[in-house]
């Protein structure tokens, strides 16, 4: 070979080593997905107190591949860091209301005249990570309770999200849920969309919102579960 030839070869590897280096020099600045998702939580954080939305809500049995879903509306409002109050009416198939207010979880089956009344005090940590993944809780937040992933960039209703999968770090939070993920909306950087895996099969609920609106004035009334006189109470769990 002579000298023409070597020259000739040493061109384009000069250039691919180039290409190599200005990559290099590129990539820090491309941004990291996570802490893009993350970002944008926290810049929603800094400005959550309340929300109303449209919900549908899917209970999967993985060992039948069975969904069962319901319709309806929720109301969530987080006044202060440990003060989160959520109002679930769902409308479809069967009226059904849920509630949490401070340690107590209330579900009111009109068809029934029965509202079971749970004492959550003996599950305050589950019950306080759970609400981690709905809305206003930081990036620190999440990442302090949670070993996060991002899975990639998803539509839901037709909206840009961020998928993100989260591993409870608590043994204890683990045995009630096992994985959960969120589908962060691009626009708002709140979830357009929840699951919580409940168990090692695969059994999951998913919540998927629609119609949402952000920091609507929303008074502690308009949370309270009411009922009419008449319907038995049952206390459930201490």
């Amino acid at each position: 070979m002579n000298v023409s030839d070597n020259n000739s070869l040493r061109v384009p590897v000069n250039m691919i080593r180039g290409m190599a280096l200005l990559a290099a020099m590129t990539l820090p600045l491309l941004g990291d997905p996570l802490s893009d998702t993350f970002a944008k939580i926290d810049r929603a954080a800094a400005k959550f107190k309340a929300m109303t939305a449209d919900v549908v809500q899917t209970a999967h049995t993985a060992i039948i591949n069975d969904d069962s879903i319901s319709k309806g509306n929720v109301k969530f409002k987080r006044a202060k860091p440990g003060d989160t109050r959520i109002l679930l009416e769902f409308t479809s198939p069967d009226v059904k209301f849920v509630s949490l207010e401070d340690d107590t979880g209330r579900m009111y089956i009109p068809k029934s005249r029965m509202v079971q009344e749970y004492d959550l005090r003996s599950r305050k940590n589950i019950v306080d990570q759970g609400l981690l993944l709905g809305f206003g809780a930081t990036s620190a937040e999440i990442k302090a309770a949670y070993d996060v992933t991002w899975i990639g960039s998803e539509m839901v209703n037709g909206e840009p999200t961020e998928h993100i999968k989260l591993v409870p770090k608590s043994p204890e939070v683990r045995q009630s849920i096992k994985q959960a993920d969120l589908w962060i909306s691009d626009a708002t950087g709140t979830p357009l969309q929840q699951r919580l895996v409940t168990s090692a099969n695969g059994d999951y609920t998913q919540l998927t919102y629609s119609s949402v609106k952000l920091n609507p004035s929303l008074s502690d009334k308009d949370l309270k579960l009411n009922y009419p006189k008449g319907v038995s109470v049952e206390k459930v769990g201490k």
